[in-house]
């Protein structure tokens, strides 16, 4: 199964081969405050294990590496994978890059104690959705965390990834995770999206999956 939309499928690593990264649109070089929130209250804490999936040139990865945390960054874009082993060698930080697909990372199962999401989702296929979330539940540990960010349906309309509703994101999540905080926020202003609203998601792995 093809896990991306068909045009982030055929842009993505172009894009990151093609372009500085200060001209693709989605490289902010910044982190997104509620992962802060999330260090700084310690949701996310030195010594844990975490999943950066689509972790692309590695920004998250390696703010969370200097934060003290053993990270593992998955990426299907062998050039997007290249800048991130880059960025950990400014940052002076270890995180092992994975190449391989969202939907079969190759992980072990019980892997991770969190798995972070930074404007994947909103790029995946809504076939694809539930597989995603399966396999972000697969390598977490019992009662793992499984951090989102994305698009809401609040976003300024136009081009690029999906504006997710609340049921987009939740019908594929709760039979795997019970939802510890769902809300939209406003996000660091670009200058093509000047507001920029936003879906956070902070979720735990369910026990058992729900059926039904």
């Amino acid at each position: 199964m093809e896990a991306f939309t068909d045009r982030w499928a055929d842009h993505f690593s172009k894009l990151y081969a093609d372009l500085p990264l200060g001209e693709i649109s989605w490289f902010t070089a910044s982190v997104s405050p509620v992962l802060t929130e999330l260090v700084i209250d310690g949701t996310l804490r030195p010594g844990q294990r975490v999943v950066d999936l689509g972790c692309g040139a590695g920004v998250h990865a390696a703010f969370l590496a200097r934060h003290g945390m053993d990270v593992i960054g998955v990426d299907r874009s062998a050039v997007a994978l290249e800048a991130a082993r880059r960025l950990m060698d400014l940052f002076g930080v270890r995180v092992t890059l994975v190449e391989a697909d969202i939907l079969a990372t190759t992980l072990p199962d019980g892997e991770a104690d969190a798995v972070h999401d930074s404007f994947i989702y909103h790029n995946i296929r809504p076939e694809a959705r539930q597989a995603y979330v399966r396999e972000a539940a697969r390598v977490l540990r019992p009662g793992g965390r499984f951090v989102l960010v994305g698009f809401s349906d609040r976003m300024t309309p136009g081009s690029g990834p999906l504006r997710l509703t609340s049921d987009d994101v939740l019908d594929a999540v709760t039979p795997y995770f019970e939802v510890e905080e769902f809300r939209r926020f406003r996000n660091l202003p670009t200058r093509a999206r000047p507001d920029q609203w936003h879906w956070f998601g902070h979720f735990r792995k369910r026990t058992v999956p729900r059926t039904g």
